[in-house]
């Protein structure tokens, strides 16, 4: 991983905020529920979700947020505020803190979407032809920043915990100081697919997973379980992370695809099947699979969002607010369920195995990695043949502004080559080839490989994207 990049990590910093916040006693005491009328956990991911419909609203007038200081400020003050607030309130003496509570939970939510999008804004931009990696590394590193605030007495951990967003959002505006890829001026026209397909796809899976949270939140399977699926699904997401670097695939999204239906599924079937002091194994694959998710809309929406020219506030911010609805309507299904007269005990496991069907058929017949494929596949505007690969090349060269180096790197990538062959065919270093090999990635506007045979096999050049 290269140093200079390092500050990529400043997500995980949100990530462990997100964990730490909705998966530990920072805001959610052990007698909160019984000072409410209603679930606290069910309003806080209400509000969540509700957080992040605000903010894709606001994007039609105000995006991109990373661009303005003012969104930074917003972004970590009310989170901090509102994660603070909500952890001093539910601690209180306060004889009604419904309504404190809300008003703190409000903040919370809509700092959480907010500096979410902004990660993704920049996320679109980036260039460094390894942006999968650094999603993976940068959860990684989350679920230690969990495990060490975790281990703090509990007046530390609220503020460390509090402090987190304003942590993210601070290397975030470092950040933007990272390679970025410029507007294209590449037409890029995607391949046909259905957009409700993908929607429900993705809303499946999240009810189910939200569903299979609420199952495992009830099971006795000791003070300690959440925190061993927690270091399993670590684990798991370091291993697919070190996976990542040593295979360098040319489509990173379609690694992050691959364990999400598996793990997701068989986390299902081995919490419904194993014995509560054992469903701990069963949730930390669930865990995998549903931050493998999250890591792929982040990665594909956006760089969607860049490539045909769409808001990234808007794409992203549908995505996630689509899976975090999901998350929301399998939570409530749960509390319905379990309150109501029809429950018995191994109910709850019946629906844990219905839901591994789901999640099965959802992957494979609404959408699949074929087609995820279509994503990173350019539908041609010129009959086969009628341009040769050096040609496109040089139209490519002459839209982006290629230098003549640059144009001899392109001309070999469009052949397979790799970069030791590009640095014993031109006599360079290999750094200096992945050099030219970043800018081409940043001139053309794209972050993968794949994206640029892609651009090459389709040979148009089109008007700039702003």
């Amino acid at each position: 991983m290269d140093l200079k990049s390092m500050r990529l990590l400043g997500l995980g910093f949100w990530q462990a905020w997100w964990m730490l916040t909705m998966c530990s006693p920072v805001i959610f005491p052990a007698n909160l529920s019984g000072r409410f009328p209603f679930d606290p956990i069910l309003m806080v991911l209400f509000l969540t979700t509700l957080g992040y419909l605000v903010i894709v609203l606001a994007s039609r007038s105000k995006s991109p947020f990373v661009k303005s200081r003012l969104s930074f400020i917003i972004a970590a003050g009310i989170s901090f505020v509102g994660t603070l607030a909500m952890a001093i309130i539910a601690r209180s003496e306060l004889s009604d803190i419904v309504v404190a509570y809300t008003i703190a939970t409000l903040l919370f939510s809509t700092g959480n979407a907010l500096l979410l999008i902004m990660w993704g804004e920049l996320w679109s931009t980036l260039a460094t032809g390894r942006v999968g990696r650094y999603l993976y590394v940068s959860y990684a590193f989350a679920f230690v920043l969990f495990f060490i605030i975790r281990a703090l007495p509990m007046e530390l951990t609220i503020i460390f915990t509090s402090l987190l967003p304003v942590v993210s959002a601070v290397i975030l505006s470092d950040a933007r100081r990272e390679p970025r890829r410029e507007p294209a001026s590449i037409t890029f026209d995607l391949e046909p697919f259905s957009k409700t397909k993908v929607f429900l796809a993705l809303i499946l899976i999240s009810i189910c997973w939200g569903f299979s949270q609420a199952v495992f939140g009830i099971m006795d399977s000791g003070s300690d379980a959440l925190a061993q699926s927690f270091f399993l699904a670590g684990i798991g997401i370091a291993a697919l992370a070190l996976n990542l670097f040593i295979t360098q695939p040319d489509i990173e999204a379609l690694s992050l695809f691959r364990p999400i239906i598996p793990a997701m599924s068989v986390g299902l079937i081995l919490m419904a099947m194993l014995p509560d002091s054992m469903a701990f194994l069963g949730s930390g694959f669930t865990v995998i699979a549903i931050y493998s998710l999250d890591m792929l809309i982040m990665l594909v929406s956006t760089d969607i969002a860049f490539r045909t020219r769409l808001p990234v506030a808007l794409t992203f911010g549908l995505s996630i607010l689509a899976a975090r609805t999901g998350t929301l309507v399998g939570s409530f299904l749960f509390i319905s369920i379990h309150q109501s007269p029809f429950w018995f005990a191994d109910l709850g496991r019946d629906i844990l195995l219905a839901c591994a069907i789901v999640v099965i058929l959802a992957g494979t017949l609404l959408f699949n990695q074929v087609d995820l494929q279509r994503f990173y596949k350019a539908r041609s505007t010129y009959v086969r043949g009628s341009q040769s690969i050096a040609e496109k090349c040089d139209n490519i060269g002459q839209a982006c502004g290629l230098t003549t180096r640059e144009l001899e790197v392109l001309q070999l990538l469009a052949s397979g080559r790799s970069v030791p062959y590009i640095c014993d065919e031109l006599t360079i270093a290999q750094g200096t080839a992945k050099h030219h090999v970043s800018n081409i990635y940043r001139k053309v506007g794209v972050y993968d490989r794949q994206s640029l045979h892609d651009i090459i096999e389709q040979g148009s050049v089109g008007k700039g994207a702003l």
